[in-house]
């Protein structure tokens, strides 16, 4: 069940403040006020929306389990892919350093360590 809730805060220079709030959910489920009414004229539509309601919860809690499943798919095969490069890197670095370039065997570790590092370094902006 998604809520939003939003606040809103305002002041004048003369000290005057006015503060506003209001939450919003997507929540199928009726307050119980609302289930009382419709109990008293309608008792066969309270069991169908409790149902409904249940029905409801199972297929989010099922959706919220493959969101995190697949999240945390792409998370592991980032971190593989990334040390997948970093090794690259490495073994290219030393093949070349074995062959006598010495200063290609440089650029290609510097090149591939610095931008697996500047990378993690900026994931989070």
């Amino acid at each position: 069940m998604a809520t939003k809730n939003t606040q809103v805060k305002a002041k004048n220079s003369s000290g005057n403040e006015i503060h506003l709030s209001h939450s919003q959910t997507d929540s199928p489920i009726l307050d119980i006020n609302s289930l009382e009414r419709l109990n008293s004229f309608r008792p066969d539509l309270v069991d169908f929306i409790i149902a409904q309601t249940e029905a409801e919860a199972n297929n989010r809690r099922k959706r919220e389990t493959k969101i995190d499943c697949f999240t945390f798919i792409e998370r592991i095969g980032a971190l593989l892919l990334a040390a997948g490069m970093a090794v690259g890197g490495i073994v290219g670095s030393i093949y070349a350093a074995m062959n006598g370039y010495e200063k290609l065997s440089w650029i290609i570790a510097s090149t591939c360590i610095g931008s697996l590092a500047i990378a993690f370094l900026k994931r989070n902006r």
